[in-house]
């Protein structure tokens, strides 16, 4: 891994013989909470930080062991996603950090808003955020072009928005679907506030958030509300992740983790954590929830849940 060596030796990592199940192999480690995560090659990327502003966080794993790097960014990155051999982080106050052949670069846009989410097509990339705490909230879009230059796209925006995945940006009360030059309104009724959006077909889109309670909403042309089983959360789901032909993987506060394989619904019998899941994603064989003390501001702790099999603790050191 880039940054990441022999923290763990093999035999550490061998897989037991065992069948897959839940399990929280990192709990409460010092360093900030991890909010998003993505594979770059063989190598998983998760990003995130301190919750105060005072700084971010970036760890790696790979088949050799986990580690944090030691030079994060100075912001939290909220986000990240890539395309080939490149992935973007961004995050408060317009933080946009892109990584490309091991070397870093700072895009940051003139901004005060926190940029929540961000995709790449592999030519544009798209980052949207808002500013949630002000006294009039807003939305931004923000938009990469093949050159590397960022425009602001919009800011008109009823709310702050969270998420945007391949042509569907999700937010407070809202969806738009990216339509040629155009976002098209494709908010969902009821106006639910939606924090992460995944699309595994054009007609088959996953969206989930909550203020209090669990929202997953599914587009299939238009919008419908999905009942999740109160067993696996009552509480608010912040990340989904999908793909397609994929089971629907969900993370939410008070250690929700649960899938939906579009016929029922399968989570842990009494949850792992007290810490709060803001992100799931595949890598290997498993899927991996990334979370923490999400609502301490500063001096956080990140928290990592799993399906699948292997360590029952997975030790975090220092990238060299």
């Amino acid at each position: 891994m880039s940054g990441a060596r022999a923290l763990l030796g093999l035999p550490a990592l061998a897989l037991c013989a065992c069948q897959p199940s839940w399990s929280l192999p990192i709990s409460g480690h010092d360093g900030g909470v991890l909010l998003s995560a993505w594979t770059a090659g063989e190598e998983l990327v998760a990003v995130g930080g301190d919750l105060d502003g005072s700084g971010g966080l970036v760890v790696r794993a790979d088949a050799s062991g986990w580690c944090v790097q030691a030079d994060p960014p100075e912001r939290p990155l909220w986000w990240v996603a890539g395309s080939a051999d490149r992935w973007f982080g961004v995050g408060e106050q317009g933080l946009i950090m892109r990584e490309q052949g091991g070397d870093r670069f700072d895009e940051s846009v003139p901004t005060d808003a926190t940029l929540y989410g961000v995709w790449d097509t592999g030519t544009v990339v798209w980052a949207v955020g808002g500013t949630p705490f002000a006294e009039d909230p807003g939305g931004q879009v923000w938009k990469r072009d093949d050159a590397g230059d960022w425009t602001l796209v919009s800011d008109q925006f009823p709310g702050p928005l969270f998420k945007v995945h391949e042509d569907w940006i999700v937010g407070v009360g809202s969806a738009y679907r990216i339509e040629g030059d155009q976002l098209v309104d494709r908010s969902p009724p009821d106006a639910p506030r939606l924090l992460t959006v995944r699309k595994r077909a054009d007609d088959d889109v996953w969206a989930v958030g909550g203020q209090s309670a669990a929202e997953v909403w599914h587009w299939t042309g238009s919008w419908a509300r999905v009942d999740m089983d109160p067993y696996c959360t009552n509480q608010s789901l912040n990340g989904v992740w999908t793909g397609p032909g994929q089971d629907v993987w969900v993370a939410g506060s008070f250690g929700a983790m649960a899938r939906w394989d579009g016929t029922t619904w399968d989570c842990p019998d009494t949850p792992l954590t007290e810490d709060h899941f803001h992100a799931a994603w595949p890598w290997g064989d498993q899927t991996w929830f990334f979370g923490g003390d999400l609502f301490r501001q500063g001096d956080n702790r990140f928290t990592v849940g799993r399906w699948g099999q292997g360590p029952k603790t997975i030790d975090v050191g220092v990238c060299p």
